[in-house]
């Protein structure tokens, strides 16, 4: 627990930096996303044992370090269909070294996690200068629901949620993680509303900042929702790849995909929202 604790809080520290750095060089926030982006995609390849095939694991991890890089451009998707014509061309002439499921493997669970991490990208590079709310709400929300679930399950938990793919997690621990996901949101935009109002209220005075709660709600009852199916669907993985973790370099949590399971599936509603209500304004 104390090795957990420390990671956790130099976790944060890192955060906080590339938030702040983020609101005046959003694209600082991009190039964070995309080193994510790549190490998810290459822990995924060496769960399955494909990272030292550099036919398979090349062409993934580019495209998903380009993408979210490429987010802010009319041509976003042209590393993505780039990644589609060369990836399958070199399968078709080396389909004698890879079966099948290595070959669809390592093609859908990049387009997944390279999709995911675009909306990030996307979400922390968005024109109303709140890119900061929009990136902790995307990662806070269903890391608020992992940390509920886990403590509502110690206190909690009795009966099994899914016990063929994650014993630990209970019934219980799943509607602690929803109530503290629902409540994580709303508090999410209620203090960066009073942030943004102080920020605004220097040199104009009378300016207020306020929030609305029908998206946060919306966001913090399904991205929990979410999040349990992506724990789920990464926890099938490593049960199929026969690991533990997806790697080492969060001592006390594994790999970076042991963090961001649960952010995968999250990321396209928060950057649906996003597109079409404005959470924070000023009134």
């Amino acid at each position: 627990m104390k090795t957990r604790l420390i990671t956790a809080g130099v976790g944060i520290v890192l955060c906080l930096v590339l938030l702040f750095l983020g609101t005046y060089f959003p694209f600082v926030l991009c190039i964070a996303i995309s080193i994510v982006s790549a190490m998810l995609c290459g822990e995924l390849l060496t769960a399955k044992g494909l990272h030292k095939r550099y036919l398979v694991s090349i062409p993934c991890i580019a495209v998903a370090a380009l993408m979210p890089l490429f987010c802010i451009y009319t041509v976003s998707m042209v590393p993505l269909y780039l990644y589609v014509i060369v990836y399958f061309i070199l399968m078709l002439f080396n389909h004698d070294k890879f079966t099948v499921d290595e070959i669809f493997f390592a093609f859908g669970s990049t387009i997944l996690i390279t999709l995911s991490m675009t909306a990030l990208s996307a979400v922390a590079y968005n024109e109303f200068g709140n890119n900061a709310f929009w990136v902790v709400l995307t990662l806070g929300v269903p890391w608020l629901s992992d940390s509920g679930a886990y403590f509502s399950g110690m206190l909690f938990g009795k009966h099994k949620l899914c016990p063929s793919i994650s014993p630990k997690k209970t019934v219980e621990g799943a509607i602690g993680g929803l109530i503290c996901g629902a409540l994580g949101s709303i508090l999410i935009g209620y203090v960066f509303s009073l942030i943004y109002a102080s920020d605004m209220s220097v040199g104009n005075s009378g300016v207020r900042c306020s929030f609305e709660i029908l998206p946060l709600v919306i966001i913090g009852l399904i991205n929990p929702v979410l999040s349990i199916f992506g724990d789920l669907t990464f926890s099938v993985v490593k049960r199929t790849c026969g690991i533990k973790d997806y790697g080492s370099i969060m001592p006390g949590h594994g790999g970076l995909l042991d963090r961001f399971d649960s952010v995968i599936f999250c990321t396209p509603l928060v950057y649906f929202i996003s597109q079409y209500t404005e959470i924070i304004y000023f009134v």
